[in-house]
């Protein structure tokens, strides 16, 4: 029988946390207020991916059965975790203190933002807390809400090793994490290491190790190519125009299919994440 987690998360990171658990072979008791998700109402869609394989359940911690529940579902869990402001589920009586008294080797995990500070955020705030706001695409990807996810994960296994505890992530800390300084020839201004279209869609080239590069120069019989791995992706290169007009000669299925024959770093772009990895009739044994 799968371990129990209870989810009182809200939004995008701390359900995303606890998918990742339930993925993992945990199962997952989501305890959800009687106002329901504002996730659920903002994006169906969004609600639906989270909780995907989850046990949902309506749970008022406001009234003295809502906790009697919360408490005796307690006693089975391996962790619990909530992502309230700090100190309301103390003052509702049901904080770490008390649930783990019921059960002292359960993992309680509270997702929190900053950790000095008791005023609200979201991910555009951490990242401009961080610095990141002009390094990442914040305006696609929720990288603090990610970040604080898979601690919230990491915790939760931590705690569940050492026989429980109580454990506190802030987003604004975990987004740090990915504060690393920005690594040189990865922004896609070199031939290695860049986005090419192809006669239909476009690939994702990286062949940054020289072993590589030179592999990918024999096999495409280019062999003059070698050495300018790093040279500049740009018009005013010869040698990029002639990688545009080398994979423009074929689609990026066909690029794909005949980099995996040569175990060369080269995968087709896909427009989107629900779109099939490649079609069938590609899967027939090319002559190229």
């Amino acid at each position: 029988m799968a371990q129990l987690i209870l989810d009182l998360t809200r939004l995008l990171p701390g359900p995303l946390s606890t998918r990742l658990l339930g993925l993992m072979g945990y199962h997952i008791l989501r305890l959800e207020g009687p106002q329901g998700d504002l996730m659920q109402r903002a994006s169906p869609e969004v609600y639906a991916w989270l909780n995907a394989g989850k046990e949902i359940h309506s749970l008022d911690l406001k009234s003295g059965s809502g906790r009697e529940e919360l408490e005796y579902l307690t006693l089975n869990a391996v962790a619990l975790v909530e992502s309230n402001r700090p100190g309301v589920m103390e003052r509702l009586g049901v904080g770490p203190e008390r649930l783990r008294t019921i059960n002292p080797r359960m993992s309680y995990v509270r997702l929190a933002g900053f950790r000095d500070e008791i005023s609200p955020g979201h991910d555009l705030t951490y990242l401009a807390e961080a610095g990141l706001l002009e390094r990442l695409p914040w305006r696609s990807y929720q990288f603090a809400d990610v970040a604080g996810a898979f601690w919230v994960a990491l915790s939760v296994q931590q705690g569940i090793l050492t026989g429980g505890g109580f454990y506190e992530v802030y987003l604004a800390e975990a987004l740090r994490t990915l504060a690393y300084p920005a690594l040189p020839n990865l922004e896609g201004s070199v031939l290695c290491y860049a986005i090419y279209p192809t006669r239909e869609g476009q690939i994702a080239f990286a062949a940054l190790e020289e072993h590589l590069w030179e592999k990918f120069c024999t096999e495409a019989g280019q062999e003059t190519w070698k050495g300018a791995a790093f040279s500049p992706a740009e018009g005013a290169n010869p040698l990029y125009r002639g990688l545009l007009d080398f994979f423009a000669q074929r689609s990026a299925y066909e690029w794909q299919i005949w980099a995996e024959k040569r175990d060369l770093p080269l995968r087709r772009v896909r427009s989107k994440p629900g779109e099939p990895l490649l079609p069938w009739k590609h899967f027939a044994d090319h002559a190229f």
